[in-house]
């Protein structure tokens, strides 16, 4: 059976940002074949909480995930993580 993960993380929150390190290495995961889950992407949600957690909700409701992961990177980091 495949179990269904989430995925989601943050629009980009500075004007210089070009791109969203999480956007591309999530992109590069759901592209490989190896990977054993379904996998959807909830890509760019706001850097508002009420707003974020609002669309989260929804597409928890509508998916029912067997997981969900929130990738995630603040200014002051240099790599990625798992939140």
């Amino acid at each position: 059976m495949t179990r269904r993960l989430l995925l989601i993380y943050f629009a980009t929150w500075r004007s210089d940002q070009k791109s969203n390190s999480d956007d591309d290495l999530l992109i590069e995961l759901a592209k490989l074949d190896s990977i054993s889950h379904a996998l959807t992407l909830v890509r760019s949600l706001f850097v508002d909480v009420q707003l974020a957690k609002t669309q989260v909700l929804e597409k928890i409701t509508e998916l029912l995930p067997d997981g969900i992961i929130c990738c995630g990177m603040t200014q002051k980091q240099t790599q990625l993580s798992v939140e």
